[in-house]
């Protein structure tokens, strides 16, 4: 009877553990919580070591990835644009600060 009772107290500890288990990956799943394509990094990575390897000439792996990571940006809309930290600064240093004046433009118009 012991034994069965020993059986019968680890199927229920297994169940408990597998409900647990179940409820949060359901809740994980709920908040949102990409799963990433791993066979595409897998390919990126390959890609990447072969670029690394076998480029006719030495590869900058930052300004690589940077550029890869542009290029999924840019592929989203025609608007979207990935900044590195100096293209960022730049960016800000420009769209930044004061523009004084009353907002008239002038012309000619019919000779006048």
């Amino acid at each position: 009877m012991g034994a069965k009772l020993k059986v019968t107290g680890w199927l229920a500890v297994g169940a408990v553990a597998g409900a647990l288990t179940t409820m949060q990956l359901q809740a994980t799943a709920r908040n949102g919580v990409a799963q990433l394509p791993l066979e595409e990094l897998q390919q990126m990575a390959a890609v990447f070591g072969m670029i690394k390897t076998d480029y006719v000439e030495p590869v900058d792996e930052k300004k690589l990835i940077g550029d890869a990571i542009g290029g999924m940006v840019s592929g989203l809309d025609p608007h979207s644009q990935y900044f590195d930290k100096k293209s960022f600064r730049e960016f800000r240093e420009a769209t930044t600060g004061r523009f004084v004046g009353i907002g008239i433009e002038m012309g000619m118009e019919d000779g006048l």
